[in-house]
């Protein structure tokens, strides 16, 4: 069942006092806890009570000790903070005095739609790169040392193949070998071992799922033969528009059927994927997967921008629940 969020009257417009009372807590908040949100001048811009882990943002999160509050408890805050009562609790519990502004209420969406990226998320790349070694005629594992380099140096992927052969134009050889038979491959080997069960797990628990990524028309009418659990695949070859463009993520957005902030977009690449989907607005959750996964995955800007980091996407079943 999908967790209850309980809005927090915003607006309080004090500041942190220098006798807290509260701690703050690096990492995930813990479940049934009441959380007050600060902006970077300690200004209180909302918060609420949580039956679900919620991960750091930019923003401050403070957690409240349950205890006296003004002679009273915090015992039902999904009741007392959805009222001026509510809203004097919490001010008195952190030390200070709430303005006479009419309360707004801030709610901390819940994850609507899940938006996943194709390569080396739900599709391993190992056919992709073999097949552009054997038409360039070099050994496989020279194009994917190659590969892994581009990866190291953050740079584009074919560029790997820029590298094999200076000058070289990638669309055209696309071309050429689909016109000599030896053009994009794709079936269920390609996928990885956790794509359908998890696929068919975020689809029971209620969300919206869909496949967009860098891939060509092609690719899309693939995706779409293996017939997997989603409701939607699209790709930036139909779209006319490719990551890290902001445009790509318009569409992504545009097709969600929910708002950004109760998208969450997953991939395995910062550039592609985080950095772009965290500026549209969208959740982000990065893959350890791939070349771009592992070699990322601990880097603390990535870690900092995603607002989760899987290892499997069987991990975004518990994550959608817990929403």
């Amino acid at each position: 069942m999908r967790a209850r969020w309980g809005g927090l009257p915003s607006g309080l417009g004090c500041r942190v006092p220098d006798r807290l009372g509260v701690r703050i807590i690096r990492g995930l908040l813990q479940a049934d806890q009441v959380v007050v949100q600060f902006d970077c001048h300690g200004r209180i811009l909302g918060g609420g009570y949580d039956s679900r882990p919620q991960p750091l943002g930019q923003q401050l999160l403070i957690l409240l000790r349950a205890g006296p509050t003004g002679g009273d408890e915090l015992t039902d805050p999904l009741v007392q903070l959805d009222s001026l009562k509510g809203r004097d609790h919490v001010a008195q519990a952190i030390g200070c005095r709430p303005q006479s502004a009419p309360p707004a209420h801030r709610v901390v969406p819940m994850i609507w739609t899940v938006v996943l990226d194709v390569g080396e998320t739900i599709t391993r790349d190992d056919r992709y790169w073999a097949n552009w070694a054997d038409w360039l005629g070099v050994p496989r594992h020279t194009l994917s040392a190659l590969v892994g380099a581009v990866v190291v140096d953050g740079r584009d992927n074919a560029d790997a193949l820029r590298l094999l052969r200076p000058g070289i134009d990638v669309a055209a050889e696309y071309r050429a070998r689909e016109a000599a038979g030896r053009g994009e491959e794709l079936n269920e080997s390609d996928l990885y071992d956790d794509v359908r069960p998890a696929l068919s797990a975020l689809q029971a628990a209620g969300v919206r799922v869909i496949i967009a990524g860098n891939q060509t028309t092609k690719a899309a009418d693939l995706l779409r033969a293996l017939e997997l659990p989603v409701d939607l695949v699209a790709t930036s070859g139909e779209w006319g528009v490719a990551k890290p463009s902001p445009d790509f993520f318009h569409q992504v957005i545009g097709v969600s059927g929910a708002r950004a902030d109760e998208t969450l977009y997953v991939g395995d690449h910062p550039e592609n994927d985080i950095f772009p989907a965290r500026s549209a607005g969208l959740l982000t959750a990065h893959l350890r997967r791939g070349p771009w996964g592992f070699w990322w995955a601990d880097n603390e800007i990535v870690r900092r921008a995603a607002d989760y980091s899987i290892d499997s996407l069987l991990d975004l079943v518990p994550i959608v629940n817990e929403s």
